[in-house]
């Protein structure tokens, strides 16, 4: 019978994949954080119910590079589990690039249904030619 050591090869090998990849996470982490040339973008919770719920505004935070002056198309879409169905919104915003953490505010209308109070799924995105951010989140709708 031959006896077969594949197996801790195999582990050596693993283990040292995995170191490699611990040393280098790190530095692929700070290289992101602090290069914002294809920018950032993050919802922040809660956000405000307007109008009985016909509309929500919804407070993002952003990074956008400034070469040549660019402006980005920031956009959110949001559904949100309502009684009978899907509450749905969208909205769209132009806002300036800085290469500096900005906050704004961007206002969805409903669409057929009326939003409520509670958790709602958003998905946002932040459009700089020829890059993209998103974030998806849950946040909570408050009055």
């Amino acid at each position: 019978m031959k006896k077969v050591s594949g197996g801790k090869t195999l582990a050596v090998v693993a283990a040292m994949g995995g170191a490699v990849l611990a040393s280098v996470m790190p530095v692929m982490a700070d290289v992101s954080s602090d290069s914002p040339a294809a920018g950032t973008v993050k919802t922040e919770s809660p956000a405000k119910i307007k109008a009985w719920g016909a509309a929500v505004e919804i407070t993002v935070t952003y990074n956008c590079p400034t070469n040549s002056g660019l402006t980005s198309s920031l956009s959110v879409d949001i559904n949100q589990a309502v009684l009978g169905g899907l509450a749905k919104g969208f909205a769209n915003k132009t806002v300036p690039c800085t290469n500096k953490t900005e906050t704004t505010t961007i206002t969805a209308t409903a669409q057929e249904k009326a939003f409520i109070w509670g958790k709602a799924y958003v998905r946002t995105s932040l459009y700089t030619n020829p890059y993209s951010a998103h974030d998806e989140r849950e946040i909570t709708f408050q009055p």
